[in-house]
């Protein structure tokens, strides 16, 4: 059997998983009914869940989070230029959010990106020519 080519949940490993937990309730994303205190779980629109877990959990098998950069991004996909710019106005209201720039159109389309409490980068976007369904998935033409 192929691995399905879909995600149907990502784990973020956090410093402080309360603080992360903050955050996603200011988004206004809904938490699970099974989200707990040691492991909180925010369920997308699409079918996807982020999870976030306390990094020490990792760090014996794998080591400690890396500081900068950790080499992939977080996106959020919207049906337009207009609703990026309306989501840069809600999030760079939140504290602790890093906004890494103003909305920009270009040739693809355009938004802009921000990093989070524990420095995971996010790109809020709009690409011209992709379909939004009515759950959040993305199509690209």
């Amino acid at each position: 059997m192929n691995l399905p080519p879909r995600i149907g949940l990502i784990t973020l490993a956090c410093a402080d998983v309360e603080r992360m937990t903050k955050l996603f309730r200011q988004l206004g994303w809904p938490e699970t009914p099974e989200s707990d205190e040691h492991h909180r779980t925010f369920q997308c629109t699409n079918g996807v869940v982020i999870a976030l877990y306390a990094a020490s959990h990792y760090e014996r098998e794998f080591g400690s989070v890396m500081p900068g950069f950790k080499g992939f991004t977080l996106a959020v996909n919207l049906a337009s230029f207009e609703e990026c710019v309306a989501v840069y106005e809600t999030i760079k209201e939140i504290d602790g959010v890093e906004i890494l720039g103003a909305p920009e159109e270009a040739f693809w389309g355009g938004g802009f990106s921000w990093r989070d409490p524990e420095g995971n980068l996010w790109d809020v976007a709009w690409a011209r020519g992709t379909e939004i369904d009515d759950r959040g998935g993305v199509t690209f033409p």
